[in-house]
């Protein structure tokens, strides 16, 4: 058992999505199993079910999966059950937020943009340029249409509900990140700069580092199959490819039947396999020669890169978001301007041409991991604030 110091809490996961979807879920599903891992009991509260997994699921001592249509009942359930911490990740009704606020201690882990952007990509629609303005309602209204396209289809957007979750979670207790680009734009969108920290995620690199197995490379997508992932541009790039490879894409999302599509068009269908959703990527990552993060929204993280990283896989991105936190252009792998496709082709014709490169990057992402994403920093940056504000809360009872 995994041990920091810490005293048993019970700690209460809230998310608008039960079930693993993307990187959000993921997230929750490893957080839930390191607090486990300290002998806490681990509560989940979902705002609906958007795929029933068993593996997500049992990590929870109970689960919960409600509108919130009676928020006064939900925070007298978790106050009998003896409650220390509120954990948010993504959640949309500030009437339930209120109270657990006026009741147990309140972190927010922000996972992207969705709080203080309307279309919850930082992204201009029409000029097709990362946005970098804090959330205004007028002009967002304006660039939202206050319409949102979700996987059933275009819905308004509720402005004064938007207006109240994101007030509502600036009077959280405490904020994790995990880059600086983030805890930046927190600042900007009215966010207490003493209440933010930046969590270091955790990768363990592999026992064994194994060679990209395969006679033809494998360039590996892992991820939501979403426009704001960038998968189509992905496959434009492979499409130019001077060096014969792969291209597995591996994650579900709206888009998948467009990207499916796509490939027809450009003829390389032959080359690209959909995989569908995995859990367990090891096998994926051994068999890659190298990982893509093209992302045409400005990535918070990038978790996807580090996970490459402790398999000492080469990882190619375009420079959005967090990305440069933990991507160094031409030490332990390659940055390509923002939709650039012509520079995406290139760097990976780069890396499978180089084999002698691949390696080198390989063995510093490595390094980087080691160095940068362990599992002292990251206890030191999630357990320490933990600890810390309930040693505040219970000492002002």
């Amino acid at each position: 058992m995994m041990t920091t110091g810490a005293d048993f809490m019970r700690v209460l996961m809230i998310n608008s999505n039960r079930g693993f979807v993307g990187g959000v879920e993921r997230m929750i599903h490893k957080l839930s199993m390191e607090f486990i891992d300290q002998g806490w009991e681990v509560y989940g509260f979902f705002e609906n079910t958007a795929n029933i997994d068993n593996e997500f699921d049992r990590v929870f001592t109970e689960i919960i999966t409600s509108s919130g249509s009676n928020p006064e009942g939900i925070v007298q359930h978790y106050k009998k059950l003896h409650i220390d911490l509120v954990f948010i990740h993504k959640f949309t009704d500030p009437a339930v937020l209120i109270k657990l606020q006026a009741h147990f201690p309140t972190v927010v882990l922000v996972h992207d943009h969705e709080y203080y952007c309307l279309r919850r990509h930082k992204y201009f629609p029409f000029k097709r340029i990362n946005c970098s303005l804090p959330f205004n309602s007028i002009y967002c209204s304006v660039c939202s249409m206050l319409m949102q396209k979700r996987s059933d289809g275009w819905h308004r957007i509720n402005l004064g509900k938007s207006v109240q979750v994101l007030n509502s979670i600036r009077d959280c207790d405490l904020f994790f990140v995990l880059s600086d680009f983030m805890k930046r734009n927190l600042i900007a969108n009215g966010f207490d700069e003493h209440k933010i920290n930046i969590m270091l995620p955790h990768q363990e690199p592999a026992a064994e580092l194994e060679a990209p197995s395969g006679s033809v490379p494998i360039v590996l997508y892992v991820g939501q199959l979403i426009r704001g992932k960038g998968v189509d541009l992905l496959i434009k790039a492979f499409r130019e490819l001077r060096h014969p490879a792969i291209l597995r894409i591996v994650g579900r999302g709206n888009d998948e039947e467009y990207l499916q599509r796509l490939c027809e068009e450009l003829g390389i269908s032959h080359r690209v396999q959909f995989a569908g959703w995995m859990s367990d990527l090891t096998d994926e990552y051994n068999s890659a020669a190298l990982v893509c993060v093209p992302s045409r929204w400005q990535e918070p993280f990038g978790l996807v890169g580090i996970e490459a990283f402790a398999k000492a896989r080469t990882v190619i991105a375009f420079d959005v978001g967090g990305i440069s936190q933990w991507l160094k252009h031409g030490k332990n792998g390659l940055l390509v301007r923002a939709g650039n496709i012509s520079g995406f082709t290139k760097a990976i014709d780069s890396i499978l041409g180089s084999p002698q490169k691949a390696q080198s990057y390989a063995g510093a992402a490595v390094e980087t991991v080691k160095e940068c994403y362990n599992r002292d920093l990251h206890n030191q940056t999630l357990f320490d604030p933990l600890n810390n504000l309930i040693k505040q809360k219970r000492s002002n009872r």
